[in-house]
């Protein structure tokens, strides 16, 4: 099997580490100083129970240089898929399938969906369509990852907790799925790398439940500079992160998804991981764009969508696209 990862960051790092050590012919796809930095350097990885690794991945700046491939998953921010395009387009032949590992929202979720989706691209996630054109949603198996993984310093990736990913064809779902045989192969290969993977006929109801936490304690994450852990269990934060999470269910309820999950045992399996800073602390603390779109601007849209009042989801967001202008005029 021929993999490509678009992405040198945290989880296509850590994809390159693990997938690599399979059969598959594994290249990681990076901006030309990332693939000459990891070149140079290698990747270290410090794995949940703090052993060392240092790998040496195939990797290159050059997708054209590749050829199609059977798989190309995906591994950046969602506001920064746009760029992508032009590096995927080569590595595309007539099966392969696209994985994106993006948090929130994706772009392709109204895809063979009712309305109130109905096949139209979502303006928070995927503004003038650009991407529904670019990329054949039947061409996408979604993905969820649970995995929590951080960078630890230049070529060094430090992840800290969970093997689980959900795998399901982006065309499933509540208006009738179909067999995607990729999907089977991207299990397996997981599985292989000594991941936790997991197929589903219903891949918006993995996104959600993984989305659930991530629109509460995020955004909350970057207001209070506090870890997932602390969060989670002080009264105060966690009774808001509940009531944004209770308005998020109530969206998602209107557009089919069953929970099979209470509001509190998302909470618990959030506290599990810890004094872990969230993605989107990490990138406020280093001053990059934050996901806001995808996490929490999509599921307000979708809101509209379904009629559904979201007044909490709409107030932290103001507040977080405040604190995080301020300090982009600050550092200017």
């Amino acid at each position: 099997m021929k993999v490509a990862i678009i992405g040198a960051g945290a989880v296509g790092g850590l994809l390159a580490a693990r997938l690599g050590a399979t059969e598959a012919e594994v290249t990681l796809v990076a901006r030309p100083n990332a693939a000459a930095a990891i070149r140079r350097n290698g990747l270290t990885l410090v794995t949940p129970l703090n052993r060392v690794a240092r790998i040496t991945p195939r990797v290159t700046d050059d997708s054209l240089s590749l050829g199609p491939q059977d798989v190309v998953f995906l591994c950046v921010k969602a506001h920064a898929l746009r760029g992508t395009i032009d590096t995927l387009t080569p590595l595309l032949g007539p099966e392969t399938a696209i994985v994106p590992m993006v948090n929130g929202i994706p772009w392709w979720y109204p895809h063979r969906q009712p309305e109130p989706l109905a096949d139209r691209p979502l303006s928070s996630v995927d503004p003038d369509g650009l991407l529904w054109r670019s990329i054949d949603p039947d061409r996408v198996v979604g993905a969820t990852t649970f995995v929590a993984v951080e960078g630890d310093g230049p070529c060094r990736l430090r992840h800290v907790s969970d093997q689980r990913f959900v795998f399901g064809d982006a065309g499933g779902g509540s208006a009738g799925g179909r067999e995607n045989p990729a999907v089977d192969r991207i299990v397996t290969l997981f599985g292989q790398a000594g991941f936790q993977p997991a197929k589903t006929a219903d891949i918006r109801q993995a996104i959600w439940v993984k989305l659930w936490g991530n629109l509460a304690f995020n955004p909350l994450s970057v207001l209070t500079g506090s870890t997932l852990g602390r969060l989670c269990n002080d009264p105060g934060t966690r009774e808001a992160g509940r009531a944004m999470m209770l308005e998020a269910k109530a969206v998602a309820e209107k557009l089919g998804v069953v929970f099979t999950t209470s509001v509190d045992e998302r909470i618990a399996m959030a506290a599990g991981v810890g004094d872990f800073k969230t993605s989107m602390l990490q990138d406020y603390e280093a001053g990059r764009r934050l996901e806001l779109e995808a996490i929490l601007g999509s599921v307000i849209e979708l809101a509209e969508r379904a009629g559904v009042h979201v007044p909490m989801l709409r107030a932290v967001l103001a507040m977080v696209d405040l604190k995080a202008r301020e300090r982009r005029e600050a550092a200017a």
